[in-house]
């Protein structure tokens, strides 16, 4: 196929997309990609000093990476945005590692750690006992992922909602549960503390670092469907701002909650804030809890499987714009005239989730503790690894295109960029690398991990992560026969310019 052919199909494609998402949509789309509740039990797991490195990572990871979206998103106001960036940056074969890995990541997410975390939610407020019957565990784990799945294929149009209630209503969920401890720790007082906030050694940062920096990512999510946006370069960097704001306070409540109720043996990765939630419920409720259970647990499994959607919703059009430009096969390239949506990558998505839900379940046993382990590790390292692409580009694409109009420039000029370039990749680096190889550089290097055998474990991360790398090759080799060159603003449908002689920093 010649490159004017590919350019015309990849337009007519992008020609079936709608416009959805304005400011409000926006902002509730960021937060329901970054609160994400299956982490906040391993966060607090570490107690105190989950809090300080919260706060550390907040000033050193969120605020640069925040900054580097709001410019990137601003200039570079494409479907698919993230992978735009990096093609444009380096070309299609980095693209295509980034589209892979950033795409294939939330499948392995949606079958792990929030089927996990769904189930441990049932087990604890329905009392369910679901935990080690691989059976059920299979089945409650299918209809999330296919729930998920079907939201996604929808119009975004209407499906927007799912994320917009999902960040409302996790937004109340935090803020009920942050009432139950206040009313609980008077009632019968705090069975933790915050002793032991400032680090002693750096064996804490090394298992929490993958987990912190995971559960700020999600702010370049919405630029994904940038050109469903009604202004994104206006919009972009205000949803960013506001998303980060609110996402900080909703991550620090309940981590300061769970480490002040329960205590430190009480601390859980899988079920840590559940089992907070209920212990302040039942000191606050007595006999009435288990109802105010029930209805938080049909709270906590929709905000759950709101994060699956919405991640979805962001990375599956990624891979499919990346299809389309030349970094896979364009077959997944493809969106439904009635819907707006890649159906084809979709559904793909459902598939890969629930293979790799089925035989994780069957590595581990069913157990939640060690599957809930095995997985984060995984779609940690997959998904931290893409940003290692992600966040230079700011840099490298200030170079090749210093015209283009920015509506939003990193403060601090060049040197302001690098600072925040540097700060957030060492971040996601070691975020990869400890996610990888739990316990490295500590005295535990070799132990077990999480009830798994240390060469179990390993050989699972390294022969996933071979694969989707393996993958991305394959996709790019495929993709080469239509790959598209297109310079910024080219083949972009319907995004709205910033008016002639406007500012050009918000």
């Amino acid at each position: 196929m010649g490159e004017s052919a590919a350019v015309a199909e990849l337009v007519a494609e992008k020609r079936k997309l709608k416009k959805s998402l304005f400011r409000f949509d926006m902002i509730f789309f960021t937060v329901c990609a970054i609160v994400a509740l299956d982490t906040i039990g391993q966060s607090s797991s570490y107690g105190a000093q989950a809090i300080f490195w919260l706060i550390v990572s907040a000033v050193t990871f969120l605020i640069p990476y925040g900054l580097i979206t709001a410019e990137l998103g601003a200039a570079f106001p494409t479907e698919g945005a993230t992978y735009d960036w990096v093609r444009l940056a380096y070309g299609h074969f980095a693209g295509a590692v980034v589209s892979v890995l950033y795409w294939l990541s939330n499948p392995i997410w949606l079958g792990g750690t929030l089927t996990a975390t769904t189930i441990a939610a049932l087990d604890a407020l329905w009392g369910s006992q679901l935990n080690g019957n691989q059976g059920w565990e299979t089945v409650i784990g299918f209809l999330f992922i296919w729930g998920a799945v079907t939201m996604n294929i929808l119009s975004l149009r209407y499906m927007k909602w799912v994320p917009n209630l999902g960040a409302i209503i996790r937004l109340a969920l935090l803020a009920f549960f942050a009432l139950l401890v206040v009313i609980a720790g008077l009632k019968g007082g705090f069975h933790g503390g915050l002793g032991g906030f400032f680090p002693t050694d750096f064996v804490v940062i090394i298992g929490v670092i993958g987990v912190i920096v995971f559960q700020w990512i999600g702010f370049e999510l919405q630029t994904n469907a940038s050109e469903e946006m009604e202004n994104p370069q206006r919009d972009i960097p205000r949803a960013v701002y506001a998303s980060g704001l609110i996402s900080f306070i909703a991550y620090a409540v309940p981590i300061v909650g769970v480490v002040l109720i329960l205590s430190s043996n009480q601390l859980s990765n899988v079920s840590g804030f559940v089992n907070a939630y209920q212990f302040g419920s039942q000191t606050v409720f007595g006999g009435a809890a288990p109802f105010f259970n029930h209805v938080a647990a049909l709270a906590f499994v929709f905000v759950l499987l709101s994060s699956g959607t919405t991640w979805l919703m962001g990375s599956d059009r990624l891979m499919a714009i990346g299809a389309l430009a030349g970094s896979g096969p364009k077959q997944l390239g493809y969106f439904s005239g009635t819907f707006g949506t890649p159906i084809v990558v979709n559904v793909l998505s459902g598939v890969i989730s629930t293979i790799f839900m089925v035989i994780t379940f069957y590595v581990t046993g069913g157990g939640l503790h060690s599957f809930f382990a095995a997985v984060l590790g995984l779609v940690i390292s997959t998904t931290t690894f893409s940003y290692i692409l992600i966040f230079p580009a700011l840099i490298t694409l200030r170079r090749k295109y210093p015209n283009v109009r920015r509506p939003f420039v990193v403060p601090g000029g060049n040197a302001g960029a690098w600072i925040c370039v540097i700060l957030a990749t060492l971040w996601v680096l070691f975020a990869t690398v400890f996610s990888i190889w739990p316990g490295l550089f500590t005295s535990a290097w070799l132990d077990d991990y999480a009830d798994v055998s240390r060469t179990t474990f390993e050989l699972y991360n390294v022969i996933a992560i071979v694969f989707l790398l393996g993958l991305a090759i394959v996709f790019w080799a495929v993709g080469r026969g239509h790959a598209v060159h297109t310079q910024p603003g080219e083949a972009v449908v319907g995004v709205t310019p910033m008016p002639a002689g406007a500012t050009g920093q918000q």
